[in-house]
């Protein structure tokens, strides 16, 4: 008779714990995905360049809204974030603006827009925004702004969580804050 009842306190306690998990999921997988990254963006040596560049995932994680503004550059080439693969070159993952896009130049500028996993390139091409979000609190992601005189990166820094308190994740998980 003991051991009748431990089999049931046993079944039950395992259907309340399959029950539990499964409102955990559910409620997992329809989060509201948020998340606000920044850098602040360093000059080369022999650049008085700076700025700030702020990431926020919009749309319930499926789309990036970008913001840099900066002062002191001149002649920008490209605005890209790339990831620190270990390899001592840091490719492309996103091509925000070219030069005739960008609108920062001379003196003080600022440039907004937005960007969707399908212009992730690189290393991050055919991944999703939560593949871009590992890689920024993995300490991987930098974004830099190409000028004529320094074409690997005039002023860039390391993309870091801010804003939020914490790690952020994108694309069907929850974000941790």
């Amino acid at each position: 008779m003991v051991i009748k009842h431990s089999r049931i306190i046993q079944a039950s306690v395992i259907s309340t714990l399959l029950l539990v998990s499964a409102i955990s999921i559910t409620q997992f997988s329809t989060a509201q995905i948020e998340g606000k990254f920044t850098a602040d963006l360093m000059p080369r040596s022999g650049s008085n360049a700076s700025g700030t560049a702020t990431l926020e995932l919009q749309d319930n994680g499926k789309a990036v809204k970008y913001n840099i503004d900066a002062t002191g550059l001149n002649n920008v080439t490209d605005l890209a974030i790339s990831q620190e693969t270990g390899t001592g070159r840091a490719p492309d993952v996103v091509i925000i603006r070219t030069a005739s896009q960008s609108g920062l130049g001379p003196g003080s500028g600022a440039l907004s827009g937005n960007f969707t996993d399908s212009e992730l390139i690189g290393p991050l091409q055919g991944k999703t925004l939560s593949d871009f979000v590992k890689a920024i609190n993995d300490g991987k992601i930098i974004f830099r702004v190409q000028t004529v005189t320094f074409p690997l990166g005039e002023i860039a820094g390391n993309v870091t969580a801010g804003g939020n308190g914490g790690n952020a994740t994108a694309g069907g998980n929850a974000t941790a804050g």
